[in-house]
């Protein structure tokens, strides 16, 4: 084996171990993926109905209605 030989087979192995890193940093994604959009879309929900809440009790202030204490349950 020369010199060359061994600087191809480096490169090789340096480029496969390149492939590879990024193949598991793909895969790493997809699944965090598969949990924080569930999860985002699981809070945007929680915030859709406290915001609903608040915008009612918000017109009926601004309305001169008597405005709800009590919050609902969430």
């Amino acid at each position: 084996m020369n010199a060359l030989q061994a600087i191809k087979h480096l490169i090789a192995a340096a480029a496969g171990g390149t492939a590879l890193v990024i193949a598991a940093v793909v895969l790493a994604l997809a699944v965090l993926v598969l949990f924080v959009i569930p999860g985002g879309v699981g809070i945007l929900t929680i915030e859709w109905e406290r915001a609903k809440a608040w915008l009612g009790r918000a017109c009926a202030f601004l309305l001169g209605k008597n405005p709800p204490l009590k919050q609902p349950n969430l």
